[in-house]
């Protein structure tokens, strides 16, 4: 059997139909050698070739040394200690050591997509390769955002096919013109690749939502505090990598209108789609691109409780107390009294914490006394879950749930379908709220209806109050009230997406947000009547080196490759 046919049966076995798009594969060995075939009249090589570009996407989960993104920013913390989510944790990344290290990685995926364009002509499948082009610079374009949003400014290479061996002197392109060129690839091909909704033998594949989704994204940064205007210091040259020279407003305009031109496709919504079955149905109406993965259990071992002897689980990640207490009521206030409506009452218990909640809370985070593995679970000291002996454990009697299976009744993990949500419909209307509350003096009507769209989705009651829905004012709520309750929705709609580490450095208060102790909520249990007793606690502290932390190092390496490449500010 020839290599060609080797490597047709390889793929053919490992392949999932409809769902083969973004695994961790296909196989490197199929190289341009091998891809780009005259004589390939299905282009099957070239479709594999195109496919091992789409595995460089995002894909999430406890990828940061075993830990999630997330545990490195006050959402949560690494329950075992020592890891390398620390440098976040602790301000002490280097331009040699950063375990979120993305430059060789999507430089890569750029140098595979201009192979890929620079060859694909010579296949003879006419209809397919305007498609494939389409998608490939819709992959280019999105390797150089997750760039951006690391580095700032980055080299634009264009077409240019680099040699890994003998990189190009290429110099570092302003922030603004890395903008421009993502935003100008997204209007370019919006309408080459495939309309919404895809085939179920597309699904995973880019479409025109997607490229829409990337754009309004990629404004979205471009307009907020960090880039837009609110320089860091620097050098001249290293302050043009870092941002814009000064405000304009515009942006926020510019990046409301790149939103709505999504929402107005009508091609996505949450309305009718279970909040947590977001993350566990591998198609739905909401997730507009996701990472697909073969059904796993690895994020239920991974971040499981550790209690349950049948289905042994790590615990790698302990949500906060302070993520939990961002949820408000069933009523959607918050815990705390809400001066602002002394006619409403919260309906918070401080005695019974976890009653009457946001119900994305328990969606989002286990907690003590919720079912799980058939057993309630017991994060009060010394319970099973929280044994308090020389093992990992929480460290905030939190465990993670989001992302993780339905398991309340089952007594072992099974697999399930783990697909990173790269983009989600609900980020899309928190952004066009976001920059058009930015954008205007005050909200207006559209604003207030995505966070009563997302609230209600979300569960939470209309409420019977005059002046107030779903636990907002209906009305003149001031610009800043609004941006503190779009935040707030973003952080807990958002949580464990690797969201919330970047807006807070896009919004420029990372500086306060990530400098400040870490709490929890130590539970304890009466032996005689079994009552439980709740006190907030310090569970760890976590810290930001302003300003250095806001932008990655580039790497040494890269450094003393390319003379040419001018290092971020502080490092």
């Amino acid at each position: 059997m020839n290599m060609k046919k080797l490597l047709i049966a390889a793929l053919t076995a490992i392949s999932l139909v409809g769902c083969s798009k973004i695994e961790d594969g296909p196989l490197e060995r199929i190289t341009e050698n091998y891809a780009f075939d005259p004589t390939d009249k299905n282009g099957f090589y070239a479709e594999q070739f195109l496919n091992n570009i789409y595995s460089i996407l995002p894909n999430g989960y406890n990828r940061i040394g075993g830990d999630l993104l997330d545990a490195a920013t006050d959402d949560a913390m690494p329950s075992q200690v020592g890891g390398s989510i620390e440098r976040f944790t602790t301000s002490s990344l280097t331009a040699l050591s950063n375990p979120d290290d993305q430059w060789g990685k999507n430089y890569a995926g750029i140098r595979k997509v201009n192979i890929f364009l620079a060859n694909i002509d010579v296949v003879p499948v006419p209809a397919k390769i305007p498609f494939w082009k389409a998608e490939a610079r819709f992959l280019r374009a999105m390797f150089y955002f997750e760039l951006v949003k690391r580095y700032g400014g980055v080299p634009l290479v264009g077409d240019v096919v680099l040699d890994a061996e003998t990189p190009e002197n290429f110099k570092r392109s302003s922030f603004e013109d890395c903008i421009n060129y993502i935003v100008s690839e997204c209007d370019a091909i919006k309408n080459a690749v495939k309309p919404d909704p895809l085939a179920a033998s597309d699904y995973g594949r880019i479409s025109n939502g997607v490229v829409l989704a990337l754009k309004a994204r990629t404004l979205l940064y471009a307009a907020s505090p960090l880039y837009n205007g609110g320089n860091i210091g620097g050098s001249a040259e290293q302050k043009l990598y870092q941002g814009y020279a000064s405000f304009d407003k515009e942006r926020w305009n510019k990046a409301a209108q790149a939103a709505q031109d999504l929402i107005a496709t009508g091609k996505f919504k949450i309305d009718g789609v279970a909040y947590n079955n977001v993350f566990i149905v591998r198609k739905n109406d909401e997730v507009i691109l996701g990472y697909l993965r073969n059904n796993s259990s690895d994020l239920e071992t991974n971040n499981g409780p550790i209690g349950y002897a049948l289905a042994s689980a790590n615990g790698r990640t302990s949500p906060t107390q302070d993520l939990v207490d961002a949820f408000g009521t069933i009523k959607g206030l918050p815990i705390a009294t809400d001066v602002k409506s002394p006619t409403n009452t919260t309906g918070y218990d401080a005695a019974n914490p976890y009653a009457n909640r946001d119900p994305r809370l328990a969606s989002t985070v286990l907690y003590n006394g919720v079912a799980w593995l058939s057993r309630p679970l017991q994060t009060y000291e010394g319970g099973l879950d929280k044994p308090n002996k020389n093992t990992t454990q929480t460290k905030t009697s939190y465990y993670l749930r989001k992302h993780l299976g339905n398991f309340a009744t089952a007594t072992l993990y099974s697999a399930q379908p783990h697909n990173f949500p790269i983009f989600r419909y609900a980020e899309v209307m928190l952004n066009y709220a976001e920059a058009q509350n930015e954008y205007l003096a005050s909200p207006d009507a559209s604003v207030y209806k995505v966070l009563q769209d997302i609230r209600k989705r979300a569960g939470i009651t209309a409420g019977t109050t005059p002046g107030y829905l779903y636990g907002l004012k209906s009305s003149g709520m001031t610009q800043a009230e609004m941006r503190d309750a779009i935040r707030n929705e973003r952080r807990i709609e958002m949580a464990f997406e690797e969201q919330r580490f970047w807006d807070l450095r896009r919004w420029k208060t990372a500086e306060t947000a990530l400098n400040t102790n870490l709490n929890g909520m130590i539970i304890t249990r009466d032996p005689a009547t079994s009552a439980l007793t709740y006190q907030k606690a310090v569970a760890g502290k976590i810290t930001f080196a302003n300003p250095k932390m806001y932008f990655y190092p580039i790497p040494y390496s890269e450094l003393t490759k390319n003379t040419n490449l001018i290092q971020n500010t502080g490092w």
